[in-house]
């Protein structure tokens, strides 16, 4: 909490030197012509970084872009990453989602956690040892210029991950020698958040320093999630070769007065954020220090883990160090970085285990190669579940960039580069009986019930593009060569090639294709175990099941039009094959079994579908001004989409596969509209989606079912947001997230038998708040 309190002591004295917006004084600035002309920045063409690593004009580039601006974070009351997704086209949210990412998303039916680069001012800030980006409160959403969405794969300019696409945090640069802002609200069941910022520059001419220094503090005392009990009833999980109410014994188990329903404690969630940003001519310096605390029993069934213990959480810290260096000369500019990210899983996280996957395999393994022997289920409980079990994971990574942007000619321009990451460390294991600890260099941890040892990987990937810009035509095209090496060396292309043309004043044709890679995750290594028939030990995991990497391949076609409102049509296609999936038990060679994950070769998820937008803004909706009268004139914007998608997901070697692709609706709707009356504006947004496939699909024969939900139903959520200007700078709000307490089903948790069978979403949220800012 330092960090907030001293950001909290240097935002009062602003507000003390501020109470009028002619009491702060400031050096006189020479005026110019910009300080004359009175410009509507809501007219300026949005720019966006990601889609060709240059700023570029969105509507110049042949990809599918998304963009909240600052002024959307704000009017919408967005505060978590998996807010502002919940406003782009198509994407699916689960908030919750798992403790070990926190808010989940879907993105053209793969894991956006898992699947997306997620960056920070252009930099990546997932580490490699992660399963997946954890995104909770913690990323510096309130401080964003913009977050950009592109969709499809990127991999040809940032590599690993980029398999379903990018997601770009740009922080604010103030114009300002002082620029201060200030967010405090607060809400049902105990949400509170504090967000401040400082910054400004120094100096003039070229020789200019800019700074912002910021923090934010989210604290959720209660989430709404034990709506529907018969989810929680333990009995619905039982394995079929386990004895009916076996568990009932079993001394982690906290059984309530109402059947077989265990015992429930209120699931929190806390995230810190403290972050620098100083720039002085071509250098930059940036440091995020990202600290998130989740249950450890998000999304899991209340067999594997136990929901009483409110102790049990997950505590992560996270923090990046950036170095970046950029020199400009007329026709080419340069550009270096260095990034140092530590990534760490307290010791203290602990988990509660009940009858978890783990103890399930080692035990069916065991009774199938003895089924004379006694005490097995408690010998299996002492050795995985018994009494709480720690989890622990401590990583590095480092990346280097360098690459050049040339402008060959007045329409030609070529970018070169190389990365280069290397990562070292121990992924995220919770079965530990003791608090372990290891540096980030050792070797291995020496503990019980498995002693895991370190991965390391090291990522280089030379790449090239070029791009061509006339009036009308847009084409861009590049490769990236990637080499990873994990035990084993690849060597894979990642192509990419994209054009758009504007046939007519106001019609525009697009096309793209690219492929994307995701290396295999320590995560996956480090949880898949070898277990003896004979006694049921573990030993470390076999890296020979792990070695394909996962592909990305997807293509695009659309056509927009746009005039007094803008009017898009996209077909996209996408699929993705050697996932990794859990699975049951492999023979080795050796006579051992294998449990925990595999690449399953070839197709592992095929999707298509359709996406619509309509977009329409109005200055002037309504003019209520009347003679010797204030002007009253009300404002309007909305937004609407649509989309449509089919697909295919293969979950096992050799299975059929469904119909379907998990947690993907086949219908996606989406509208926000937003109205402005002078001081007041209001906001409303609906999200539709139709039924999905649930977890009992994947897994209806493993557990003696009490009854199968093999779809989640539609449902349609309202959210709505009020704001009420009481001066240029200040500001309150209201905002309502599912404002008509419709109870639904978020992302599957794990994709594991441990999932609860469909994830429950928070219901009714309402807050309220203040916001300061002086630019």
């Amino acid at each position: 909490m330092k960090y907030p309190l001293l950001f909290a002591f240097c935002f009062l004295g602003c507000l003390v030197f501020a109470q009028n917006d002619s009491t702060l004084l400031l050096s006189p600035e020479r005026l110019t012509e910009q300080d004359i002309v009175v410009r509507d920045l809501s007219l300026q063409p949005t720019r966006v970084i990601s889609a060709t690593r240059s700023l570029e004009e969105a509507d110049q580039m042949p990809f599918s872009i998304w963009v909240a601006t600052a002024e959307d974070i704000q009017r919408n009351g967005f505060v978590t990453l998996g807010d502002v997704l919940r406003a782009a086209p198509g994407i699916r949210v689960s908030q919750p989602g798992n403790a070990l990412e926190g808010e989940t998303f879907l993105m053209r039916g793969l894991a956006g956690n898992q699947f997306v680069k997620i960056l920070i001012n252009d930099v990546p800030i997932k580490p490699f040892l992660a399963l997946g980006m954890p995104i909770g409160a913690q990323l510096p959403i309130r401080q964003a210029e913009r977050i950009e969405v592109i969709y499809g794969p990127a991999g040809v300019l940032y590599g690993n991950e980029a398999c379903a696409g990018v997601i770009n945090i740009i922080l604010k640069e103030s114009e300002r020698p002082v620029y201060t802002q200030a967010d405090l609200s607060f809400g049902r069941f105990g949400n509170n958040n504090l967000d401040l910022t400082f910054g400004g520059k120094l100096g003039k001419d070229k020789k200019i320093f800019r700074f912002s220094l910021y923090g934010s503090s989210t604290v959720r005392e209660k989430t709404d999630i034990y709506y529907d009990q018969t989810i929680y009833n333990t009995d619905a999980y039982v394995p079929q070769y386990a004895p009916a109410g076996f568990y009932l014994d079993n001394p982690n188990y906290r059984r309530s007065d109402a059947g077989n329903i265990p015992k429930t404690s209120p699931i929190m969630h806390e995230s810190r954020m403290f972050g620098v940003n100083l720039k002085w001519r071509g250098l930059q310096f940036s440091y995020h220090r990202m600290a998130r605390f989740d249950h450890s029993a998000l999304g899991m069934n209340p067999l594997a883990v136990s929901y009483a213990n409110s102790s049990n959480r997950i505590a992560e810290n996270h923090e990046v160090f950036v170095f970046s260096f950029q020199k400009q000369r007329k026709r080419w500019v340069t550009y270096n970085t260095a990034s140092f990210l530590r990534y760490k899983i307290n010791n203290t996280s602990t988990t509660t285990f009940i009858y978890d996957r783990l103890a399930a395999g080692s035990y069916l393994l065991q009774s199938t190669q003895n089924p004379t022997a006694t005490g097995l289920l408690d010998s299996v409980y002492q050795k995985y579940n018994a009494e709480e079990r720690y989890g622990y994971a401590n990583g590095f990574d480092a990346r280097f960039e360098t690459r050049i942007h040339a402008a060959l000619h007045r329409h030609l321009a070529l970018d070169l580069g190389l990365q280069f990451n290397v990562s070292n460390g121990f992924a995220y294991y919770n079965h530990h009986k003791t608090p372990v600890e290891a540096q980030v260099f050792n070797s291995y941890i020496q503990s019980e019930p498995l002693s895991t040892t370190s991965r390391a990987g090291a990522d280089l990937a030379p790449f090239g593009q070029l791009k061509w810009q006339s009036k009308a035509l847009t084409v861009i095209g590049g490769v990236n060569m990637n080499i990873f090496t994990n035990d084993f060396v690849t060597l894979t292309p990642l192509p990419r090639l994209a054009a758009q043309y504007r046939f007519f004043k106001h019609w525009t044709l697009r096309a793209n294709y690219a492929k994307g890679i995701r290396h295999t995750a320590p995560y996956y290594q480090t949880n898949t175990n070898i277990i003896s028939p004979q006694n049921g030990n573990l030993s470390s995991g076999l890296i020979s099941f792990l070695k394909e990497s996962e592909y990305s391949r997807a293509a695009e076609a659309a056509i927009r039009f746009e005039h007094d409102f803008r009017l898009e049509g996209v077909f996209f296609w996408q699929e993705a094959s050697n996932m990794v999936r859990p699975n049951q038990f492999k023979l080795t060679e050796d006579g051992y079994w294998l449990y925990g994950y595999q690449n399953i070769p070839g197709p592992g998820m095929k999707l298509w579908g359709i996406q619509g937008l309509l977009r329409s803004e109005n200055k002037d909706l309504v003019d209520l001004t009347s003679q010797n009268r204030k002007k009253m004139v009300i404002s309007s914007r909305m937004e609407f989409f649509l989309q449509y998608a089919r697909g295919k997901e293969w979950l096992a070697e050799g299975a059929e596969p469904l119909d379907e692709v998990m947690n993907q609706p086949r219908w996606h709707t989406q509208f926000r509209t937003f109205f402005k009356l002078n001081q007041l504006e209001l906001m409303f947004a609906s999200n539709r989606q139709t039924s999905v496939l649930s977890k009992s699909v994947a897994y209806r024969s493993q557990f003696q079912l009490l009854y199968s939900q093999e779809r989640y139903p539609t449902f349609r959520s309202w959210d709505m947001s009020t704001r009420i200007y009481l001066s240029n700078h200040f500001l309150i709000y209201m905002q309502i997230q599912n404002m008509f307490n419709r109870r639904f089903a978020g992302l599957d948790a794990t994709g594991t038998p441990d999932d609860l069978l469909f994830n429950p979403q928070q219901g009714r949220i309402i807050r309220f708040g203040v916001n300061y800012n002086m630019n």
